[in-house]
């Protein structure tokens, strides 16, 4: 096996291995170590090509090539999927920077500490409010089986440590995904006759097309106010999470 067949393979072939087993086996909310995935679908094929690899091939010629190809197509289809799937995630939209009602998405917080991308939706949020100061957000998180309080109030209590006045933020802590914060954001809004009224999501880049996707499904008009996540690990590992969202609806029609 060449450098560039191995390479192939670790980049795209035991990493689309790992993402499928995770993401459509079982639910991301089980507790299952990553370690023996990885190594099952990364390094023992690697090892067996490396030490193996020749007596393999010489031994069992065809069956030998046709696995090792079956192996190298899965990893750039994978690839070059991912690859195309992120340049239109991410891919700029129509921005709103005017609203009358921000829904702010909820994301793992640890206790009254958002997490890198929640802070980053909450500044955008902040930002927003600033801008727009007749307008109302909507803070839509509940609490996870690992969060100590929920998203909402974790989010509540970093605005109102921005200056934001408590009397425009609505609380919804009932959702546990983004198809339920739209719905229950919406829900809300309706209570407060604010449904006619200038609506946009807020949430990190690579997550509001998902959104506006859903939105629509949901019958829900919405724009954008996306926060941009800088380029780098972070990102890389929201990508390839919301990858995996999105083909898990394709092939089971449901969204998470």
């Amino acid at each position: 096996m060449s450098r560039i067949q191995i390479i192939l393979t670790i980049c795209g072939a035991g990493i689309a291995f790992v993402n499928y087993t995770v993401y459509l086996c079982i639910s991301r909310h089980n507790a299952l170590p990553l370690a023996p995935i990885v190594l099952a679908c990364i390094i023992l094929p690697i090892l067996f090509c490396i030490f193996f690899g020749k007596f393999a091939e010489a031994r069992f010629p065809t069956v030998y090539e046709i696995l090792k190809w079956i192996y190298i197509s899965i990893g750039l289809v994978y690839s070059l999927s991912f690859i195309a799937f992120s340049c239109y995630i991410l891919s700029p939209g129509s921005v709103a920077e005017e609203a009358d009602v921000f829904i702010v998405f909820g994301c793992k917080t640890y206790g009254y500490t958002p997490s890198y991308a929640l802070q980053k939706r909450l500044d955008k949020a902040y930002e927003l409010l600033e801008r727009n100061p007749d307008s109302v957000a909507v803070l839509s998180g509940g609490q996870g089986k690992d969060e100590e309080i929920s998203e909402a109030e974790s989010m509540r209590a970093y605005l109102l440590n921005k200056g934001i006045n408590e009397d425009r933020l609505i609380i919804e802590d009932r959702s546990t995904s983004t198809i339920t914060n739209i719905r229950y954001s919406m829900e809300l809004i309706k209570q407060r006759g604010l449904e006619d009224k200038k609506i946009s999501a807020v949430s990190n880049d690579f997550h509001i097309k998902r959104i506006l996707k859903q939105a629509h499904q949901l019958d829900y008009d919405l724009s954008a106010s996306p926060a941009k996540m800088p380029f780098g690990f972070r990102l890389l590992q929201s990508l390839t999470r919301e990858y995996m969202v999105w083909v898990r609806n394709m092939f089971t029609g449901g969204w998470e």
